[in-house]
């Protein structure tokens, strides 16, 4: 053996010695108590004393040989207690099974003899080689006897013990499999490959150290619950294992071939064998047939219902920009529960039937008539049921429509029911492979159902939101341009009131011509903005003086009430001057319908940090504070009869779009203020209105 085999060789069986004394000390712990128990602590010993037999005596001793005896004499006791504690069915299987037992116990003591006859042969000669003949062939047999036996003690264990006794037999197959494998390769002399698995043997039994430790961890009584992750990724390293010997048997029968034809040809049929195997292994219908398998014969339930859950939680809650809608992602998850390979989505249409609305992975057309009939629609809203697509078509059923009697690729329709309401069903194509419906995938698809009813009814919940939304900013826009409308008719009404008594008077006319074309340009204005759709936020910001625009409200208002102005008019303000103006409009008019006919409203300009105030203030009869709080920026309550009740809505709403806000004090009986604020223009400066600069 060269230098790295023999290194990996020594160590390899050191290292899978101390794993096994390590385990059979933990498990006299726990087992101590139990026959079974005490035999399972001496069959791991004797196996660690074999494997430390070979990594300090090497392979061709006698004591090697007594050891390997004597490991596999400990698990062939364990082989025999295990079904005998399993009850009446147990000792049923030991009974039937008792020649093999007696037969394989005979053929460890002939390998004893045959050992020790070995040892004291002269080395080299013909008898020597007879000896050595024979005990590989009773250990091939040995090997053989051994795979069967564990095969039959699977078996017949039961759902319940079947489960704990998978990981062990496993360990075992894969331990005598090896055997038989290196014992026949020396049997018909492949040195170069016999030398190999020697020295791959002691890695070999330092991972099944692991595999039945993990048997052993479950408390005495209570079956170990692998992961199906883990079962499905030991089933796969065993396959690799399998192909891995099948492979090596091969390469082995290739180098005992002479003749170069043949030689050549088995090559080649070796190789096309293993193209195959890679080709299939990668199959998605072989994937799901050793699924099955594996949920059959390992796991009580055929779905892991917390794996399951969560990777339906996870690809539902997909997000990003990247991310598909919300209609492909739930038809995803439901698909994913039983491996179909597409899915589509049915919901209600303007008429109230169940049409398909999104598709996930699904690969033709779908007929116009592709609608559930209603008599189905009762059965899965009545009593929640999973259709079965695949029996009813079979069966002919009328209920099923015709465009799903046609398409064979169509196995289960999933009802979505929210509170008892069928909000529409998914419809999904058969698995890879195809199976009969069972109770469990009833219940699954039962379940995830109702929580894609409760996405579905929350994603509907949030577009009808949305469009209230969008109606609510319409319907805001619009009362603010009707409010200021009336204000508009209100001012117009005023000035066709007054020309009855001064139609004569020049400076009249002059005035209500005024009046009129400012009228004029405010309606324009009202139309461009309903017919932009403009929202709060979209103003015209600039520089003014607030003197410039008190002025032009208090000359249509000072026409019907005292108005007086105080303060520094000459203040600016960054803001739009048309909002500005329309907030002093409803603030005023509101002062002077608060105030007797002779008490004068005063709105006053100061000046305030950084910020400019623009107060209104009236001395009538004043709110409470309850309205204050409740009813004053609430809209369309109003107090004032043929109000709207938008204009000290709309007022606070504009001041908070240019980036003020608008304050309000108020006493009942003695009168209100309102005060504006306005962040200035620039720094804190006044510039001149345009009545100063007029005058200069």
């Amino acid at each position: 053996m060269s230098g790295p085999l023999q290194l990996i060789g020594d160590w390899g069986h050191v290292v899978a010695a101390g794993l096994f004394a390590v385990l059979a000390i933990w498990t006299g712990r726990r087992f101590s108590n139990r026959t079974a128990g005490k035999m399972l602590v001496a069959a791991l010993s004797l196996t660690s004393i074999w494997l430390l037999s070979i990594a300090f005596g090497g392979v061709d001793r006698l004591e090697t040989g007594v050891t390997e005896s004597l490991r596999n004499c400990g698990w062939l006791v364990c082989l025999f207690l295990f079904p005998a504690q399993a009850g009446s069915a147990g000792m049923r299987h030991v009974k039937g099974a008792m020649p093999l037992y007696a037969v394989l116990a005979l053929l460890l003591l002939a390998q004893c003899g045959l050992d020790i006859m070995a040892s004291l042969a002269v080395e080299g000669s013909a008898h020597a080689d007879r000896i050595g003949t024979s005990a590989l062939l009773l250990r091939m047999l040995w090997a053989i006897g051994a795979l069967i036996l564990t095969s039959r003690v699977f078996i017949a264990s039961g759902q319940e013990q079947r489960v704990l006794a998978a990981p062990v037999a496993a360990a075992l197959t894969a331990m005598w499999g090896y055997d038989l494998l290196l014992y026949s390769s020396a049997l018909l002399e492949w040195r170069g490959i016999m030398v190999q698995l020697f020295a791959l043997r002691g890695a070999m039994m330092a991972a099944l150290a692991p595999v039945i430790a993990l048997v052993l961890r479950a408390r005495p009584g209570q079956p170990v619950t692998p992961s199906r992750t883990l079962a499905w990724g030991g089933l796969g390293a065993l396959a690799g294992f399998g192909m891995m010997l099948l492979l090596l048997a091969g390469l082995l029968a290739v180098e005992s071939l002479s003749s170069p034809l043949v030689r050549a040809v088995v090559t080649g049929v070796l190789f096309a064998a293993v193209a195959g195997i890679l080709l299939f292994v990668p199959a998605t219908r072989l994937h799901a047939l050793l699924k099955v398998l594996v949920a059959k014969h390992l796991f009580r339930h055929r779905y892991d219902y917390r794996e399951q859950w969560m990777a339906f939680a996870d690809t539902i809650g997909t997000a990003g920009p990247l991310a598909p809608p919300l209609r492909e992602r739930v038809l995803k998850a439901m698909a994913d529960i039983t491996t179909s390979s597409a899915a589509l989505l049915f919901l209600p249409d303007e008429a109230g039937r169940l049409t398909r609305q999104a598709g996930w992975n699904w690969k033709g057309e779908m007929p116009d008539t592709a609608i559930l009939a209603p008599s189905l629609l009762q059965m899965m809203q009545s009593r929640a049921w999973v259709v079965d697509v695949a029996q009813m078509r079979a069966a002919r059923d009328p209920d099923l429509p015709d465009w799903m009697h046609r398409d064979e690729r169509l196995w289960a329709l999933v009802p979505l029911l929210h509170f008892g309401r069928l909000l529409g069903a998914v419809l999904l194509t058969r698995p890879p492979l195809l199976r009969p419906l069972d109770w469990e995938d009833f219940d699954m698809l039962r379940a995830a159902g109702r929580q894609v009813a409760g996405y579905i009814a929350e994603e509907r919940g949030q577009q009808a939101l949305e469009e209230a939304r969008r109606f609510e900013e319409f319907n805001r826009r619009f009362a603010f341009i009707m409010h200021d409308i009336k204000n508009l008719v209100s001012q117009i009404a005023l000035v066709a009131r007054n020309a009855e008594r001064h139609a004569d008077n020049p400076e009249f006319r002059k005035d209500m011509v005024l009046t009129l074309g400012e009228c004029t340009d405010k309606m324009n204005m009202l139309l461009a903005r309903l017919s932009r759709q403009e929202v709060r936020g979209d103003r015209e910001i600039a520089p003014f003086a607030l003197g410039d625009a008190v002025r032009a409200v208090v000359a249509v208002k000072g026409q019907v009430h005292p108005v007086l102005v105080e303060g520094d008019s000459g203040v600016a303000v960054e803001a739009d001057r048309a909002a500005v103006e329309q907030i002093l409009e409803h603030l005023t008019q509101n002062a002077i319908d608060a105030s007797d006919a002779q008490a004068p409203v005063v709105l006053r300009i100061e000046r305030q940090g950084d910020g400019a105030l623009l107060s209104v203030i009236d001395h009538g009869c004043g709110m409470t504070g309850e309205f204050l709080r409740d009813q004053l920026f609430r809209p369309f309550a109003s107090t004032k009869q043929g109000g709207f009740g938008i204009g000290a809505y709309e007022a606070r709403e504009l001041a908070r779009s240019m980036g003020g806000h608008l304050k309000v004090e108020s006493t009942p009986g003695r009168g209100s203020v309102f005060t504006l604020h306005l962040p200035l223009a620039g720094k804190a400066r006044s510039v001149p209105d345009s009545k100063e600069r007029a005058a200069r």
